[in-house]
């Protein structure tokens, strides 16, 4: 019903009213006064309700975007730009729906103050999607250029929204003069999200590889570099800060192909999955480790995940490997915190088997899932490992401070040594210093390398 005829009824019931008590008409007039009462509410929470969604029901929707992709595709320029907020299911079950629907309103309106231009189109998608079409660019660069542009942008925005500030990051994918915008768009945020990084544009090329065609040349490259022996550990430094040294390494699985070109894990590891060959791969890169521990003095973390310690075959190499080289004491097994373990038995019971034999367990990238304190304690962990997300802006974000404070009093008063991931600057660092950390690991530190320096004193962290 439209305000206006709401109130014209309310005016006509009030002067029926008015006529009808005169004649004492009283059950019909408290009738009257009675809907006079209900359109009134209704007129009240309406225009309460209108403002506080408009900023993103106002917007158009997927299937108006079907329909405007259509109707242009006779356009000489035109580009497509996905928007996916970073981490935001994470911002729903930490503060509340309530919370995550005003951080929609709050990027809504953030997004249509940064289109490219006055003509460029704004549209809500589901969940934490958006989507932009422009007609201004004509080439790739300029596209790369707003995009760029809008990436630092968000970062350097702070969000005060029910009395917290909120830093925000975006994934974008990206299209530009394509004959299939929307698809081309989902493969480069695809994309992003593979490669971890801001955003990704599509450029239609003939000669690009079909996805199949890409899985299959990966899967034989896997099989390759199981064959001549190319799954190569490169090794993250980890740096005792009360001993100000460099006294452990992660281990990290790279592959390296027939070209002496090194691949990346977020390249293979899912299509090594899918092609039954991940086991394989993690059998290569501990059995790798496990040869150079004999050459060094210093703890060497491996990465495994539930998969490896529910496949019976891999379980079994690990407990043999461990106890017929003796190399126990060296070893730290790291389990994703965000991948959650359903079945704590086996689980429990393979953890309690490398730890007999001297092994160490680390919980990383606590933080990002559901950081479960009693799941530490079932575990025995020996190390915490947080999360880069709570890291990365930990100099400058009070909440961060606040989390990860806490972690640190609760793992000091359980003898759990803790470990700040992502420390990639002098000011992060002397903050995770600041708030008791044992170990920091990140760029800062150093970067992954095929080679170690045990022991090494970092004079630019004194």
């Amino acid at each position: 019903m439209k305000k206006y005829t709401a109130t014209s009824l309310i005016i006509i019931l009030l002067l029926l009213n008015i006529i009808i008590s005169t004649e004492n008409f009283r059950f019909l007039s408290i009738i009257i006064s009675a809907i006079i009462l209900l359109l009134v509410i209704f007129i009240f929470y309406k225009e309460q309700n209108k403002d506080a969604s408009n900023s993103i029901k106002n917007l158009p929707d997927r299937i108006t975007l079907l329909e405007r992709l259509e109707e242009s595709k006779n356009l000489k320029h035109r580009a497509l730009i996905l928007v996916n907020i970073d981490s935001f299911e994470d911002i729903n079950d930490f503060y509340g729906y309530d919370f995550g629907d005003a951080v929609l309103k709050k990027i809504s309106k953030w997004l249509q103050i940064n289109l490219p231009d006055e003509k460029a189109e704004l549209y809500k998608l589901e969940a934490d999607n958006y989507a932009i079409f422009t007609d201004k660019y004509k080439t790739v660069t300029e596209l790369s250029k707003y995009l760029n542009k809008i990436s630092s942008n968000i970062i350097d925005t702070k969000f005060k929204i029910q009395d917290n500030e909120l830093d925000i990051g975006f994934t974008i994918g990206a299209t530009i003069n394509n004959d299939h915008l929307l698809k081309s768009t989902h493969s480069a945020f695809k994309k992003a999200k593979l490669k971890q990084t801001q955003f990704e544009i599509y450029i239609d090329n003939p000669n690009n590889e079909n996805i199949q065609e890409r899985n299959i040349k990966i899967n034989k490259i896997i099989k390759q570099a199981i064959q001549s022996k190319q799954v190569i550990p490169f090794f993250q430094p980890i740096y005792n800060i009360k001993s100000d040294k460099i006294d452990k390494y992660e281990t990290l699985m790279r592959l390296e192909t027939e070209e002496n070109n090194i691949m990346m894990p977020s390249e293979f590891l899912q299509i090594s999955k899918k092609s039954k060959l991940y086991p394989r791969l993690t059998k290569e890169i501990f059995s790798r480790a496990v040869d150079i521990t004999g050459s060094l003095n210093s703890e060497i973390s491996i990465n495994l995940s539930v998969d490896d310690i529910l496949d019976k075959n891999t379980n079994n190499f690990i407990l043999s490997m461990l106890e017929k080289n003796d190399i126990g004491s060296w070893i730290v097994f790291e389990i994703l915190e965000s991948e959650g373990i359903e079945n704590y038995k086996d689980v429990t019971k393979f953890l309690r088997n490398v730890k007999s034999l001297g092994a160490k367990i680390a919980i990383d990238d606590f933080g990002s899932g559901y950081s479960n304190f009693e799941y530490i304690l079932k575990l025995d962990v020996d190390y915490l490992k947080i999360d880069g997300s709570l890291i990365k802006n930990i100099d400058i974000n009070e909440d961060a401070q606040i989390i990860t404070s806490t972690i640190v009093e609760f793992a000091k008063k359980l003898k759990i040594g803790t470990i700040a991931e992502f420390v990639h600057n002098k000011q992060i660092y002397e903050k995770i210093k600041e708030l008791g950390f044992d170990y920091a690991q990140g760029f800062y530190i150093g970067k992954p390398d095929k080679n170690l320096s045990i022991g090494k004193n970092l004079d630019y962290l004194k």
